[in-house]
């Protein structure tokens, strides 16, 4: 009995693990259609918390690379090659770079708000920008939390 070689190949990928790849994707997107259609509350998003105070804060970069923090009165606060204190210039790369996507080339300064829950957030308001500081760690927030006291 003679096999033609051609008609003998198994298949790379099995069909029943095809079936129950779709069957996973429709599953997911009813589920996320449902919880998108129901109202259901997003998770992982803090609760609304209201401000206790507000500090308006320039951020600028420096010709060495380091980045500086700058008050409404143009008087240096912080550094960023000072002590440890780079954790100033991650947040410059963020709305730096959430700016250069929009096409915003202006430098407009940013806000540090202070919740009454002890949060601390940083607000880019031209780029529609936020980056809640708790989430990267104590000794990140204390770099934020001296500017705002």
């Amino acid at each position: 009995m003679r096999h033609n070689a051609k008609t003998q190949e198994k298949e790379v990928i099995p069909i029943r693990l095809l079936q129950a790849v779709g069957a996973l994707l429709l599953f997911t997107l009813l589920v996320v259609g449902y919880a998108r259609l129901s109202d259901m509350p997003l998770l992982g998003v803090p609760d609304a918390s209201p401000v206790v105070k507000e500090v308006v804060l320039d951020f600028q970069k420096k010709e060495d690379g380091s980045v500086i923090i700058l008050n409404d009165k143009g008087i240096e606060l912080i550094n960023s090659k000072v002590g440890p204190n780079g954790f100033i210039s991650v947040v410059y790369d963020g709305f730096s770079y959430e700016r250069k996507k929009k096409n915003i080339n202006e430098n407009a300064p940013v806000k540090l708000v202070q919740h009454e829950d002890g949060r601390l957030t940083i607000v880019d308001e031209s780029s529609s920008w936020d980056m809640h500081l708790n989430s990267f760690g104590a000794m990140n927030v204390a770099v934020f939390g001296q500017l705002i006291n």
